[in-house]
C-alpha cells in the first residue's frame, strides 16, 4: 500500500514537471521573434524621408497611427489567397492601425482592373466590389479586363454608366496607377501581394515563407512600433523631468 502511495507521488511530480516544461514550451513558441533580413526587411533611412517629405498628411493623428499598406491587383491569384488572412487581422487589430491598399497593375493586362479598384474608391463602394472582383476572376473565371463587364459591376452598384466611363479614363485614377507603380519601385517591392509597415518594413511573399505568415510578421511589426514609440516617449518625459528647475 504504501509503494503504491509512493508511486502515485512520484507520478504526480513527473506530470507536474512535465506540465511546467510544456507551459514553457508554449510560452517561448508565442513569443516568437521575427528576424529583420529574413522574415522582413528595413526600409532605407533616405526612402523613409523621401516618403515622408512627399506626404501631404497634416493631421495631428498621422504622428500616432501605424499605417499598413498593401499593393495589390485583382489579377494576383497569391492576392486572393491573402484576403481571408487579411480580413481575420482586420478583425482583430486595433484603432491606432490603418489599413490602406494600393492596387498596382504589375502586368498590362491588369491595368484595367486596377483601375476597378480606384473608380470603387472613387465612388466610395470598394467594400462592395473588392470581394466581388476577385470571386468573378478566381471561382467564376470571368474577364474582369473587359470594360463591359466592370461596366456592369459598377452599374449593378449604383453608378451612372457614363460616370463610370468618365473615371476610367480620367486624369485622377491615372495618376492613382503611375503613383501606385512609383511606390513599389521606390519600396523595392518586385511582385503583388506586398505590404509596407508604416513606411519602415516591407513583408512579401517571399520573406514570410507562406502567405499565412504574412500579417503575423504584420502585427510584430506593429507592435514593435508600438514599443519604440513608448521607449521614446518615456525617455522623453524623463529627460523633461531631470531639466526641470
Amino acid at each position: 500500500m504504501e509503494s503504491h502511495k509512493r508511486l502515485l507521488r512520484s507520478l504526480q511530480k513527473t506530470f507536474l514537471v512535465f506540465g511546467c516544461i510544456l507551459t514553457f514550451s508554449t510560452f517561448i513558441a508565442s513569443a516568437e521573434e521575427f528576424v529583420e533580413g529574413k522574415d522582413y526587411r528595413v526600409v532605407e533611412t533616405e526612402i523613409q524621408e523621401e516618403v515622408a517629405a512627399s506626404d501631404d498628411d497634416t493631421e495631428t493623428e498621422a504622428d500616432t497611427t501605424i499605417k499598413v499598406v498593401e499593393f495589390f491587383n485583382y489579377g494576383c491569384r497569391h492576392c486572393y489567397s491573402l484576403e481571408p488572412f487579411i480580413k481575420k487581422w482586420l478583425e482583430e487589430k486595433e484603432d491606432d492601425v490603418e489599413f490602406v491598399r494600393v492596387a498596382v497593375p504589375i502586368q498590362r493586362a491588369w491595368i484595367p482592373l486596377a483601375r476597378a479598384y480606384y473608380i470603387a474608391e472613387k465612388f466610395d463602394i470598394v467594400d462592395r466590389v473588392h470581394d466581388v472582383m476577385f470571386s468573378a476572376i478566381f471561382e467564376h473565371n470571368l474577364q474582369m479586363q473587359r470594360t463591359d463587364l466592370l461596366e456592369k459591376l459598377f452599374v449593378d452598384r449604383g453608378v451612372d454608366a457614363e460616370e463610370f466611363h468618365e473615371a476610367f479614363t480620367s486624369d485622377e485614377v491615372n495618376d492613382a496607377i503611375r503613383e501606385s507603380g512609383s511606390q513599389m519601385r521606390l519600396f523595392g517591392l518586385g511582385g503583388t501581394p506586398g505590404v509596407v509597415v508604416n513606411d519602415q518594413y516591407v513583408v512579401d511573399t517571399e520573406l514570410s515563407d507562406g502567405l499565412e505568415r504574412m500579417f503575423e510578421i504584420v502585427e510584430f511589426l506593429v507592435e514593435k512600433i508600438r514599443n519604440e514609440r513608448d521607449e521614446a516617449s518615456q525617455s522623453t518625459t524623463s529627460v523633461d523631468h531631470t531639466t526641470d528647475p
